[in-house]
């Protein structure tokens, strides 16, 4: 099992291996130190090694590359990182190469902040806990965007809840500068609308089918709640061409693909024909049960609610999903949103 920062004790051995990448060497630094190297763990936590010149390690540290390190000591850090490994002649370390450069994006769906009970039971609910929690975690995988696919807010919302969200939500997001992409759903509040305009363009983007391009390697595209599926067909156009390698397409809708042909239904057939190119994933919200297919081969999912409001038997929700672009493929992990 790999480590993480969040599982080490000072003055301790490492618990169990933990994987690391190079963010920074600096050479010689002095004080019989041959290197002293920032890093990185899995979960984005960082942390330093100090290359003591006599614990003999035959290493050439190189940044962006990673490690498997073990039989290391944790100490007390410095130099601006609160932990440090401090190796030995007994610490082994596996060079494993440069790390795969991917994008990775978090995607919420349905918070209905406002909403206390849960719809069919009745039962207490917590959705800007929810909320919270799962992008808290978003932020400690360094995700390179959060992406929100309808019903931030439900007609419910009070001010001291959208204010909450602000301080709780945007605001971490702001400091780690990870963008909040959204789209409007059928469910708002006034309160929610005003905190969205007051940090619209600098923390939250309404996504449109122009698109918007995240690390270079992705266009996410996005599409507003349109009630009974009537979205305006005559004036839904995409670009001619889209640079990126991966196209996401994210909606609030009802789709034919996932609940079979209802009143409401949307035909992503219909989408795609406006479209110059090809979807590499389709992400849905609105339904609150979490359901996944494969459509022409794209794969297209319903993210289920953040917080449990589903109806169905055995429901998929209170979750989050991390899609993670690499070479050219969206690869869809579920995170089910621990309860406080």
């Amino acid at each position: 099992m790999l480590v993480t920062v969040e599982d080490l004790t000072v003055g301790r051995d490492l618990p169990d291996p933990i994987v690391v990448k190079v963010t920074n060497v600096n050479w010689s630094p002095g004080k019989r130190r041959r290197a002293e190297v920032s890093l990185v763990d899995i979960a984005g936590n960082p942390l330093r090694l100090v290359d003591y010149e006599g614990a003999e390690i035959p290493i050439n540290w190189k940044e962006t590359h990673r490690y498997h390190v073990s039989q290391c000591t944790v100490q007390i850090g410095g130099g601006g990182f609160n932990i440090e490994l401090a190796p030995s002649k007994r610490t082994q370390i596996e060079p494993l190469g440069p790390a795969e450069e991917c994008t990775r994006l978090l995607v919420i769906g349905d918070t209905h902040i406002g909403r206390t009970e849960h719809p069919g039971t009745g039962e207490d609910i917590n959705p800007l806990g929810a909320f919270i929690t799962a992008v808290e975690y978003g932020i400690d995988q360094d995700v390179d965007a959060v992406t929100h696919v309808g019903d931030i807010f439900h007609e419910t919302a009070t001010d001291l809840q959208a204010l909450l969200v602000d301080r709780c939500v945007f605001e971490p997001l702001s400091e780690a500068d990870i963008p909040f992409y959204y789209l409007r759903g059928n469910h708002a509040a006034p309160p929610g609308d005003e905190i969205l305009a007051d940090r619209d363009e600098t923390i939250t983007f309404n996504l449109n089918t122009e698109g918007v391009t995240v690390d270079s390697t992705v266009r996410l595209f996005g599409i507003n709640h349109h009630t009974e599926g009537n979205l305006p067909w005559s004036q839904l156009t995409f670009p001619t061409s889209v640079d990126e390698p991966v196209s996401i397409l994210l909606l609030h809708q009802t789709l034919l693909q996932l609940s079979g042909r209802k009143h409401d239904s949307v035909d992503l057939t219909r989408i795609h024909q406006r479209f110059d190119g090809s979807f590499d994933f389709v992400v849905s919200g609105h339904h609150h049960d979490g359901t996944r297919k494969t459509w022409r081969g794209v794969p297209v999912m319903y993210t289920g609610a953040a917080e449990r409001m589903s109806k169905n038997k055995d429901p998929t929700d209170r979750v989050a999903w991390l899609l993670t672009v690499k070479r050219g493929s969206v690869f869809c992990d579920r995170y089910d949103i621990p309860q406080a």
